[in-house]
């Protein structure tokens, strides 16, 4: 039996829409333990993934929702292909995973997140490459390079709203299109000379401080506005408790940072949601003789 025991993601921000500078996307993100995606060989059904090699039938032992903003189809797409490759004794990396299985496109966060864990930041895709500004859905770009990845510090508090909007598919492709882009320049002066040194140098301050400035920012503000007002309200409500609040991806997800879990236990205990530990080794595969 072959066992995958895979994890989500918190999408902080995408950089730049525009490729002014001849580079569009880039993103940066949080690997997450839970929830994740576990899936085995097994018995119970054949995926819908076209593989240039065979894929086995596998059981999905846990799994979470679509469309919250904790990146399922790239977690799940990454997960199916890396079984089956080792179930054709093949050694692929999540890079070669991800051109397979068609992820990447627009964020590298979830297919790094895969591979390494922790917390992730790529460069986005020469428009040499990505002429036309797309989401994964939709995008046949390979994955861009990743230009950082850190041992992520603290616990991520994450709460999904139930009356947030899920946005996808056509809604997702209308949002790229029609975005009205304010604040890209400072939007790169805070994630590179706040958010990736505060990560490094462990100041949880400076990294909450960075997130609160994002949401008013690129494409993040886009993503708040197209939000209910039931997701703003908790955001405003955390903010108000003394923890700034951001939005991953299109949410509803709504998270932020704590250094204890006691911390985030006080949050769970005003707003509801749960605390997860950072997944700072990336999704494992397990062997095992025991018949599925």
């Amino acid at each position: 039996m072959i066992k995958i025991v895979g994890l989500s993601r918190i999408h902080i921000t995408l950089f730049d829409l525009e490729g002014k500078y001849g580079r569009l996307d880039g993103g940066a993100g949080v690997a997450l333990k839970y929830p994740r995606i576990v899936v085995r060989s097994g018995n119970c059904f054949k995926p819908e993934v076209s593989l240039p090699f065979d894929v086995p039938k596998i059981c999905i032992e846990e799994d979470f929702e679509q469309h919250i903003g904790l990146g399922h189809t790239t977690q799940y797409l990454l997960s199916v292909a890396k079984l089956a490759a080792e179930y054709n004794f093949k050694r692929l990396n999540s890079y070669e995973l991800a051109k397979l299985v068609k992820r990447g496109g627009t964020s590298g966060v979830g297919v790094y997140a895969f591979e390494y864990g922790g917390f992730i930041v790529d460069g986005g895709h020469s428009t040499k490459v990505k002429r036309e500004l797309l989401p994964s859905d939709f995008s046949s770009a390979p994955p861009p390079p990743l230009i950082a990845r850190l041992n992520f510090p603290w616990y991520i508090y994450v709460n999904v709203v139930r009356g947030g909007r899920r946005v996808f598919g056509k809604d997702e492709i209308n949002a790229f299109k029609q975005a009205k882009l304010e604040g890209l320049d400072t939007l790169a002066r805070v994630v590179l000379m706040e958010l990736i040194p505060s990560v490094a140098e462990r100041d949880l301050e400076g990294a909450l401080n960075a997130i609160s400035l994002i949401q008013d920012l690129g494409f993040k503000k886009v993503e708040v506005f197209l939000q209910t007002d039931e997701v703003k309200k908790l955001m405003n409500d955390m903010v108000k408790a003394g923890f700034p609040a951001g939005l991953s991806s299109f949410g509803p997800a709504v998270y932020t940072f704590v250094s204890s879990k006691r911390e985030g236990d006080e949050l769970i205990s005003r707003f509801g949601g749960f605390v997860s530990e950072p997944n700072n080794e990336g999704a494992k595969v397990f062997w095992s003789t025991m018949s599925s």
